[in-house]
């Protein structure tokens, strides 16, 4: 269920809420000589954007990790038989979509040259983050939970 419910945080926060806020600079500001519509990240105009709006090919990336709990859920619903522990393919996509989404906020936000400047988080990002942090926990807690245990070797206590 925690799985789930970061999925559905990390979809919703992509899809609709505010990644990026804009400052209001010269650049950006069509009275402005110094005028440039290419100093927008989402749009001209725009001074917030959505993570969908602003990473043309992330976006996908990001949706389809989201799906990791919910097969996580199918296998385990299933029963199925996998040569690993239900639960590791799902932290490894939690914390791919973890890293994606922390390196293309603090490490490297959108943009270049102008476009960067005043550039800065807003909640959904947080969320966002927050909820791939919440897939990558809950594939972690599973594969703990369904770990075999390892034979030990003849005449150990």
């Amino acid at each position: 269920m925690i799985g789930a419910a970061g999925a559905l945080l990390l979809v919703l926060s992509l899809l609709l809420l505010p990644w990026y806020s804009l400052d209001d600079i010269v650049a950006r500001d069509p009275n402005s000589p110094s005028y440039n519509p290419e100093a927008f990240i989402c749009g001209e105009g725009d001074f917030s954007c959505t993570g969908f709006e602003t990473f043309p090919i992330l976006r996908w990336f990001l949706l389809a990790g989201a799906l990791a709990p919910l097969i996580l859920a199918w296998i385990i619903i299933r029963g199925h038989k996998l040569g690993w522990s239900p639960g590791e393919m799902t932290m490894v996509v939690g914390s791919i979509a973890t890293v994606l989404i922390a390196y293309n906020g603090l490490l490297d936000k959108p943009g270049t040259s102008t476009a960067e400047i005043g550039i800065s988080l807003d909640y959904g990002y947080l969320l966002a983050l927050l909820g791939a942090i919440a897939i990558a926990v809950t594939g972690f807690l599973r594969s703990m939970a369904g770990a075999r245990q390892q034979r030990k070797a003849p005449g150990t206590v």
